[in-house]
């Protein structure tokens, strides 16, 4: 996947787990879960969003590479997991981009030790290589917080060799993102993008950026700041907020315009975000478009 920032902003996807949960996925349950119990609920999730613009969807394989997924399916599922998240994407949009995603490990204690690179890299490579087999057209990388564990799954992606993206969530303090063990969200973006470089050329980093975040300034100047250092394409895939606290589709598009004028090429929406969210978001991104 090309992604050429010369060009308008590309729209993502909103939120699989909380639509899977409006839909009665059971508080505990992991959303793979459904890939096998109720496929129709995924295929329904990925048809909404990408009926609502969407051009890139994100598989529901968020848990694939933790721990938590070897206690929650039976191995003899696991080995299916990968090439059935991918097909129900495909299915649902076979014109949009599949970006095969991988959430964190959560093994690097932040502040703290972490295993080795190897051990952290390892529960990538199985997960990362099953996506791209069962026909990803890239990889992505999302919600890393801790650097060692980011670096250890960057290195497993672009090994690969499909193109990657990466997104770190992160807390907003002072005005900007930072990780929890005080790592700027700069310096986090600056090291993956150095990934841009390494390994065969398509299998390189191509964009880098943040999920789960919230919109507002402290998107847009990281938003500015990318765009004029970083050299590959920046995410802003931010969150509209959990239950009881949702911005509506109007009021999370108005808060996320001001970082796609700054420069943030691939847009859309994390935990909360439906497919209204999307279609919001859609209207935003065509008025950039328009005004050029």
């Amino acid at each position: 996947m090309n992604i050429d920032p010369r060009l308008g902003p590309v729209l993502l996807d909103g939120a699989m787990g909380t639509a899977l949960q409006a839909a009665g996925l059971p508080s505990g349950v992991l959303p793979e879960q459904w890939l096998s119990e109720r496929p129709e609920a995924i295929l329904a999730v990925h048809a909404a969003h990408a009926a609502a613009g969407a051009r890139v969807l994100l598989t529901c394989t968020f848990n694939a590479a933790s721990p938590r997924l070897a206690s929650a399916l039976p191995s003899a599922w696991q080995a299916r997991l990968f090439e059935a998240a991918v097909a129900l994407a495909r299915e649902a949009a076979p014109h949009a981009r599949v970006a095969g995603a991988l959430g964190p490990l959560a093994l690097a204690r932040p502040g703290g030790e972490a295993p080795p690179a190897a051990r952290l890299r390892a529960p990538f490579e199985r997960p990362l290589a099953a996506l791209a087999e069962a026909g990803a057209d890239l990889l992505w990388l999302e919600s890393q917080y801790d650097w060692r564990e980011a670096e250890a799954a960057l290195a497993a992606a672009v090994a690969v060799g499909l193109p990657v993206a990466v997104t770190f969530t992160l807390a907003e303090r002072a005005g900007r993102f930072e990780a929890p063990d005080g790592t700027p969200a700069a310096t986090l973006l600056s090291r993956a993008a150095r990934f841009a470089g390494v390994g065969p050329r398509a299998g390189r980093v191509v964009a880098v950026g943040v999920n789960c975040v919230p919109a507002g300034a402290a998107l847009t100047a990281l938003a500015a700041w990318a765009r004029a250092t970083l050299p590959v394409p920046f995410v802003a895939k931010p969150s509209p907020g959990l239950p009881g606290a949702v911005l509506s589709p109007a009021a999370f598009a108005e808060a996320l315009a001001p970082a796609v004028a700054a420069g943030a090429r691939l847009v859309g929406g994390c935990c909360g975000a439906s497919a209204d969210h999307v279609a919001a978001l859609a209207a935003v991104l065509q008025s950039s478009e328009a005004r050029g």
